[in-house]
């Protein structure tokens, strides 16, 4: 007897663990989904970016260095805030000093040699000219006592000797002349050396003044007034020209530009709201305005046709910077009292849209048509009833029409 009540016992212990067993292998079967009512609200119609936003600011200045040299003195650190003119930093300028101290000695040097040739042109040309004078006297004076010879010797008045001693006189005297006009003729060439003179002051000019130009740039200043927001060089680091010292920007002109498809591009309109968000307050949203819209469509090859838009903040976040990404919605209109679910709950598949929505027990498949929308809500023309449960958590592999499912927090 005791044996048979025994196997009794057995035989129940095993039905219930049947029976639980079959019971959670049926519970692990239903899908938990986490759900959301479809619901009758105000929808704010927006236009989003075709990709995220950029902070920027048109009163930004990137400055280089001008001259090589090394880094002597830093005036400032990234943060600081300059004027105009301000210095940043300086470079050691004992080379570009001894280069305008060479330059400016070369240039005494070809002034000395002008005025002197400015002095002793006029000697020359009155010294000249008096020897041309004094020859050309004594040729003619030769010339006529020859003449006058060479009518007695005709007349057989005088010798021989006395005719060919006159000639040697002319000719020597021609010679002499022939001399001078020679000499006077390079004293218009010192005039022309006059020219090069001058020309060579003036180039060692020039040379002074690139020098000088050159040792200025050694001091790099600020060229507007901001802030310096990046400082990417140490002390004593040698700068080469066109290396970037320092970045400025005014904080308070920031602004944020996005690219905004063509094909929204009739929906924009100059003052329209906008809602902002950036990475660093994910849940903040801050009041913006577009203020330019441009002129021109991008046509770039690879990318889709865009407009370039730029939006200016209400009041700015004291932490906002150029270069920080940022979530951009611009507000076209409000729709009152339409059909809403999330938008990240609509799917699309072979241009048919559609929602899963969990009715009595299971999924099931609704086809929608869908109105307007914005970053968060999309609106539901036909296809929806206020109250369905719209499934969210789109992610489950197991999620297709018929499959048995629950709420999560049921």
């Amino acid at each position: 007897m005791a044996r048979l009540r025994t196997s009794w016992v057995l035989l129940t212990l095993a039905a219930v663990a049947l029976a639980a067993f079959v019971y959670y292998y049926r519970a692990a079967q239903v899908l938990v989904v986490d759900t959301v009512a479809a619901r009758k609200g105000d929808l704010v119609v927006t236009v989003t970016p075709t990709e995220t936003g950029t902070v920027d600011s048109d009163a930004t200045a990137q400055v280089k260095a001008e001259v090589a040299g090394r880094i002597s003195e830093l005036r400032v650190a990234e943060s600081a805030r300059v004027a105009a003119g301000d210095v940043l930093l300086r470079l050691d300028a004992a080379e570009l000093e001894a280069r305008v101290a060479l330059a400016r000695s070369s240039l005494e040097a070809a002034r000395t040699r002008l005025q002197s040739a400015r002095i002793t042109l006029p000697l020359e040309r009155a010294r000249n000219a008096a020897a041309v004078a004094e020859a050309q006297a004594r040729y003619d004076d030769a010339k006529q006592r020859h003449d006058k010879k060479q009518r007695l010797f005709e007349a057989r008045l005088i010798p021989l000797g006395e005719i060919e001693s006159a000639a040697s006189e002319v000719a020597g005297a021609e010679a002499a002349l022939q001399a001078a006009r020679v000499n006077q003729d390079r004293v218009i060439l010192q005039e022309g050396q006059i020219e090069i003179a001058a020309a060579d002051v003036k180039q060692q000019e020039a040379a002074l003044r690139v020098a000088q130009v050159n040792l200025d740039h050694a001091v790099i200043r600020a060229p507007i007034a901001g802030t310096v927001v990046e400082l990417p060089v140490k002390l004593g680091e040698l700068m080469q020209p066109g290396s970037v010292v320092a970045r400025i920007t005014r904080l308070d002109a920031l602004y944020v530009k996005a690219q905004v498809d063509e094909v929204d591009l009739s929906r924009l309109r100059l003052k329209q709201p906008a809602e902002i968000q950036f990475d660093t307050q994910p849940n903040v949203k801050y009041a913006a305005t577009l203020f330019e819209i441009a002129p021109a469509v991008s046509v770039e090859k690879l990318k889709s046709r865009n407009v370039t838009t730029k939006l200016r903040l209400a009041e700015p976040p004291p932490f906002l910077r150029p270069g920080m990404s940022a979530d951009v919605e611009i507000i076209v209109d409000t729709v009152k009292d339409v059909l809403l679910v999330p938008a990240q709950t609509v799917m699309s598949k072979n241009k048919e849209q559609f929602v899963y929505v969990l009715a009595s027990g299971e999924v099931a498949k609704r086809s929608i048509e869908v109105g307007r929308s914005n970053w968060d809500d999309m609106e539901v023309v036909q296809g929806l009833s206020r109250g369905e449960e719209v499934i969210k958590s789109l992610d489950e592999e197991a999620l297709k029409p018929g499959v048995q499912a629950r709420r999560a927090d049921r």
